[in-house]
């Protein structure tokens, strides 16, 4: 199979007018001009002036919270926003948890991410199958920082389920204040029998920051004792801040967290959607690129977002942070997550080796990478594996 487009993105952000081929649920060959395509010979299909690029990866969301939208309020707190997001929680069937999935992936799909890093809180997410889309499936775990709940916290993912075609299983160590030192060592005793990708919640609100170093705050009613150390301190006394872990959200840094952070090779996603809902301080992209840290983009839970479509959120992003390149934005959205979830150069690219997960987008304008890293134009075809799995009437 031969896909032929306007503008296709190679390599290192390299745009040309070519095609890609296809072959066995991957990247073959990279077609630049219209005699290499006729000279390849194979089944062309031409889409037409727009751009063919890789799928975006969308590095952190919880789908199983997408009948929740618009039912939780931002509150004049994180501590409340949490305990309404509790309380609306329990009302969830299993069938409203199965039916958020599907609609959540059907979502994705169609606004051109290809691959998700997706928290399961519950068995039924944890069993549900993700349908076309490429992810990583991260079983979350906490004790709310009572050592006494280890055990019954790491029952619910010694069973994970072993590696299939789409889907990677993971675990998510909750964040540092809802995870006890006892917890997280169990993770670490789990991973070290079954290497897993991790991903944390980490540094997300002040609350955070002030419980975990002194134990006071808005969280000290509701939590255990205080490990009165830095989220980071906790996060890699447990041996987990290295390449195979992502950090999530990372709002309130300490001095020198980011340069650790890009020592470890952990890559933090951001969440530009989410931020927005909280109306959030500026979120510090420059201090963390500066230290040398690698930036992935998710959207959370449409419990805390409007939508799940990756091109808002890369124009979030973009027009949060104008003196952002374009490229470098999308490359966030793609190579970035990619590296979070570690798939490494198999997914985010397109290049000959890697797997065919593409998506085709139309939009007005000459500059390809402007307008859909400003969230413009539509998604018409989306490919996962070499398979179309959406196709825009």
């Amino acid at each position: 199979m031969i896909l032929r487009a306007r503008w296709v993105l190679g390599p290192e952000g390299r745009l040309f007018d070519g095609a890609v081929e296809v072959e066995g649920g991957e990247i073959r060959r990279l077609l630049v001009g219209s005699k290499a395509i006729r000279n390849a010979g194979g089944r062309v299909e031409d889409l037409g002036d727009g751009l063919l690029a890789p799928g975006f990866v969308n590095a952190h969301a919880h789908l199983e919270l997408g009948e929740l939208k618009g039912r939780v309020r931002r509150g004049t707190s994180f501590v409340e926003w949490v305990g309404e997001l509790l309380r609306e929680r329990e009302t969830l069937t299993d069938a409203s948890l199965r039916t958020a999935l599907e609609r959540g992936t059907a979502r994705l799909l169609e606004t051109g991410t290809t691959a998700v890093g997706d928290i399961a809180s519950t068995s039924v997410a944890g069993r549900a199958s993700r349908g076309s889309i490429r992810s990583v499936v991260y079983r979350e775990v906490l004790d709310a920082a009572d050592s006494s709940r280890v055990e019954s916290a790491l029952a619910k993912v010694r069973r994970a389920l072993p590696k299939r075609r789409l889907r990677i299983e993971g675990i998510s160590p909750h964040a540092p204040y809802s995870v006890s030192a006892p917890l997280f060592d169990g993770v670490r005793e789990l991973l070290g029998r079954r290497p897993m990708p991790v991903t944390v919640h980490w540094a997300e609100t002040p609350g955070e920051v002030e419980w975990m170093r002194s134990g006071t705050g808005e969280w000290a009613p509701f939590l255990g004792r205080s490990p009165r150390s830095s989220g980071l301190d906790h996060i890699e006394s447990a041996g987990l801040l290295n390449p195979r872990t992502s950090l999530v959200h990372g709002n309130h840094p300490e001095p020198g967290d980011p340069e650790r952070i890009a020592e470890a090779g952990v890559v933090l996603v951001h969440c530009p959607g989410s931020h927005a809902f909280f109306d959030r301080p500026p979120f510090e992209l420059g201090r963390y690129l500066r230290a040398g840290v690698r930036i992935a983009l998710g959207t959370d839970s449409l419990a805390s977002n409007e939508d799940l479509d990756m091109g808002r959120e890369l124009g979030l992003l973009r027009r949060s942070h104008p003196g952002l390149a374009p490229l470098e934005a999308f490359r966030m959205a793609t190579e970035g997550g990619a590296a979070a979830l570690g798939f490494g150069r198999q997914v985010g690219e397109l290049r000959p080796g890697a797997w065919a997960d593409l998506a085709f987008h139309r939009f007005e304008g000459t500059d390809p990478i402007e307008e859909v890293s400003l969230g413009r134009g539509e998604v018409a075809g989306v490919w996962v594996g070499g398979r179309r799995v959406f196709r825009r009437l």
